[in-house]
């Protein structure tokens, strides 16, 4: 299977070190999950998709048997996230972040990460300007949860990196 350039290009951008915690919010069928794996991160990843989780936890049962991941069927408001805390906290093409107000799950975030984390929401959008209306809507949410936020591009993908104000 090919991997897709957008679960590639997040995992570069998280430059994850050897031992670092982190939580992959919707990991879908586990790619980026494997990904990280193999460069020693330990990951705990949510879906709230049954059939996702089932085929995440197929793919990755290698890692899973070895404790280097974690994979639940979860709700990202539904209060607690299992483990942490996490250094990093990522996720790629979730949309609640944008589409409406997402201050439950911005909170449930900033208490899951640990003191330097940071929250990395990856989006692969079909053009220019839904590029910008997504970065700006993130921008001001994540302003509006006590966040710093920087912009990356890779072509049309883009990172909205968001760190705790101090």
């Amino acid at each position: 299977m090919k991997v897709p350039e957008r679960l590639l290009w997040a995992v570069e951008t998280l430059e994850t070190r050897p031992g670092e915690r982190v939580l992959e919010i919707g990991c879908g069928r586990g790619v980026a999950v494997g990904l990280l794996c193999e460069r020693s991160a330990s990951v705990t990843a949510i879906d709230r998709s049954a059939t996702a989780v089932k085929a995440a936890r197929e793919r990755n049962a290698r890692h899973v048997e070895a404790g280097a991941a974690v994979i639940e069927q979860a709700e990202l408001d539904g209060g607690g996230l299992p483990g942490g805390p996490y250094d990093k906290v990522f996720a790629v093409n979730v949309n609640v972040f944008w589409t409406r107000s997402p201050a439950a799950e911005l909170a449930a975030v900033k208490r899951a990460l640990a003191p330097g984390g940071s929250l990395h929401l990856f989006y692969e959008p079909p053009g220019a300007a839904k590029a910008q209306e997504i970065a700006v809507k993130v921008e001001a949410a994540l302003a509006g949860s006590g966040f710093t936020s920087t912009t990356l591009t890779h072509g049309l993908l883009l990172c909205l990196k968001g760190e705790l104000t101090p």
